[in-house]
């Protein structure tokens, strides 16, 4: 299971990616997202739109609304910190604890990190992902889509162009 768990996890988290870097183009005023900076990591998308979040006007987007993706925005960073702690550690079962030890290595520090992580847990940030996903997208949708028509059942959408 926790292989199928972390395909899982590596696909929702390249949605999540995927949406960041829409975000971050709309913020800049960026009329196509993927010609603004497409080298860099999901990191700088986040930090950035943060910073792009602070100079928009309040009239465009409301406090609440920033508030909220504020939080999100940080909720993101911090899963993509844990993600990337699963997909570029060594797994090693450990049958007497019931779980997985993982290793990783790491820039900032001279030894290793070590952690005890069960597939409870990878499937569990998967699904923090998908509703994240989910969330900005109706985030996305709602500050820079193009408004959907009840009439003809046509939801809103988001209006990245590629």
């Amino acid at each position: 299971m926790l292989t199928l768990g972390l395909g899982l996890l590596v696909q929702r988290a390249a949605e999540v990616e995927y949406i960041l870097h829409g975000l971050y183009a709309h913020l800049g005023g960026v009329e196509r997202p993927y010609t603004d900076k497409p080298h860099e990591t999901v990191k700088y998308f986040i930090t950035e739109a943060k910073s792009r979040l602070s100079v928009i006007a309040e009239e465009q987007i409301p406090a609440y609304a920033r508030a909220a993706l504020l939080h999100d925005l940080d909720l993101c960073m911090a899963g993509f910190d844990r993600r990337n702690k699963y997909i570029h550690s060594c797994w090693q079962n450990d049958e007497e604890l019931h779980g997985w030890r993982t290793i990783k290595g790491t820039k900032r520090l001279s030894h290793p990190e070590l952690g005890l992580v069960s597939s409870d847990d990878v499937w569990g940030l998967a699904s923090e992902f998908a509703r994240l996903r989910d969330k900005l997208v109706v985030w996305d949708t709602h500050f820079f889509g193009a408004p959907g028509d009840p009439e003809l059942d046509t939801p809103a959408a988001s209006s990245k162009r590629l």
